[in-house]
């Protein structure tokens, strides 16, 4: 007899999706009808990460010559309802058991790449905020010199137009000394 080793919620198990009565202003009985609940910020985060990383929004798009195949797991046109009646119907007993664990041992890789994923992009945004901080200090440090090399250019601008008119000068004393001579 195989032993589970895992444990956990099966995905090959069918769970009941919380349901949020809905009433329908077009139905005259007043009946109430259910629609399975979504959450909304699951497919928000989703799709704002999309449009960060450049992806699109919604669903990718079909690749050309790529089968739509509804119960093959990465497939774009995957349907967890026609995967799971075409697994229940085709598979063994054992068979199903071991699917269930490497669908488990799957999972749990992805979780650990997505994890390992969330820590690079934290890391990264943590090294380019340090150093966005030393580039600020380092421009804060320069604002002084900046600060003297003005008046540094002040000085010497204001010196070259003094000795500018000292030379305007003299050349005009040495035009009318040599006109009056």
């Amino acid at each position: 007899m195989s032993e589970r080793k895992l444990s956990g919620p099966s995905p090959l198990r069918p769970s009941s999706a919380p349901v949020n009565p809905v009433v329908d202003s077009d139905n005259v009985s007043g009946a109430r009808r259910t629609l399975p609940s979504t959450p909304p910020n699951k497919s928000r985060a989703r799709d704002l990460l999309r449009k960060h990383y450049g992806l699109g929004i919604g669903p990718p798009a079909p690749l050309p010559g790529k089968v739509m195949d509804p119960t093959s797991l990465d497939s774009p046109a995957f349907d967890a309802k026609s995967y799971y009646e075409q697994l229940i119907t085709t598979s063994s007993l054992p068979n199903l058991l071991k699917r269930e664990n490497d669908l488990l041992v799957e999972i749990r890789q992805l979780d650990s790449e997505r994890q390992s994923l969330v820590y690079n992009h934290h890391h990264e945004l943590i090294a380019a905020s340090d150093t966005i901080g030393a580039i600020k200090t380092r421009a804060e440090s320069l604002e002084a010199d900046l600060d003297s090399l003005r008046a540094a250019f002040s000085e010497i601008s204001r010196l070259s137009s003094e000795i500018a008119i000292e030379q305007s000068e003299i050349e005009n004393f040495k035009t009318t000394s040599s006109s009056k001579s």
